[in-house]
């Protein structure tokens, strides 16, 4: 078996169990729709690495073409999400752009020149691009996503630096003539699937298992600031701090959750009022 096929199968069982733990993390988190787009996108991905790994039961068009259109797809997917994710608006008709451009210039490609360099370059280009829009996404989200050193974000900017050190790298070695050295960089383009896979996806999980502690934790202490005994005045109503402040009811919980109070008047004082009035 050669080195490429036992590359792409290895891939296919990593994707195979990140798309199973991304599914699961979706179903768990009430079908959240950023985590709808990143499931997909590795559902997406698996396809694309068995169709890699059964290339040589495929006609060479087909083979080169369909399994490189689905990483693609599944980098759209990502991209898609990260915006999601930071509420921002769902740019899917320029995702699908993307997909729809790299499929017609591999198609012309194959058909005027299968051997070009261009073709890589383009890939790399292509997915450097979406690595760069995704990055830019998650800059925009808790900072969960994009400050700790093995945040998403991260990953998503070492993910294109190493597209476009790629892209050199084949241009450098098309104009020496080098084939040895433009096959030994796709060898490590396979093997730099794995480990984006395995980062980019675990760091995802981990940041949203980080997030939804976060969330807990600060209902936690909601919770706890709201039970208990509370001094409160039999006359004005006033609640006393820990500070020993008598403070009006609306303030003291204002400064202790995110409850907010709109202010109006009661059927009995509305009445007693009028009666005052006359």
């Amino acid at each position: 078996m050669e080195l490429e096929t036992v590359i792409y199968f290895t891939n296919t069982i990593i994707c195979a169990i990140i798309a199973v733990l991304m599914t699961d993390a979706w179903l768990q988190s009430n079908q959240r729709e950023s985590l709808r787009y990143w499931m997909i996108a590795a559902w997406v991905m698996l396809l694309a690495d068995i169709l890699f790994a059964a290339r040589p039961l495929m006609s060479d068009m087909v083979g080169r073409i369909l399994p490189t259109v689905l990483v693609t797809l599944g980098h759209a997917a990502l991209f898609v999400g990260t915006r999601v994710h930071a509420e921002q608006p769902a740019p899917k008709k320029l995702g699908w752009a993307l997909v729809v451009f790299h499929a017609v210039a591999l198609v012309l490609f194959f058909t005027l020149a299968p051997e070009s360099v261009w073709r890589r370059v383009t890939n790399s280009l292509v997915w450097a691009s979406l690595a760069l829009l995704s990055y830019q996404g998650l800059r925009m989200s808790p900072s969960v996503y994009w400050r700790p050193l093995t945040a998403p974000a991260k990953v998503f900017l070492a993910h294109a630096g190493f597209h476009f050190f790629r892209l050199i790298v084949s241009l450098v070695a098309d104009s020496s003539g080098n084939s040895t050295f433009a096959a030994m960089v796709d060898i490590i383009g396979d093997l730099e699937v794995s480990f984006f896979m395995v980062a980019l996806f675990v760091g995802l999980l981990l940041a949203h298992l980080e997030q939804r502690n976060a969330q807990l934790r600060t209902a936690l202490a909601e919770v706890e600031t709201l039970t208990g005994l509370l001094p409160i005045c039999a006359w004005c109503k006033k609640i006393r701090d820990d500070d020993g402040y008598w403070k009006q009811v609306d303030e003291y919980f204002r400064q202790r959750s995110q409850i907010q109070f709109s202010h109006g008047m009661c059927s009995d004082c509305s009445d007693k009022f009028e009666n005052d009035e006359a």
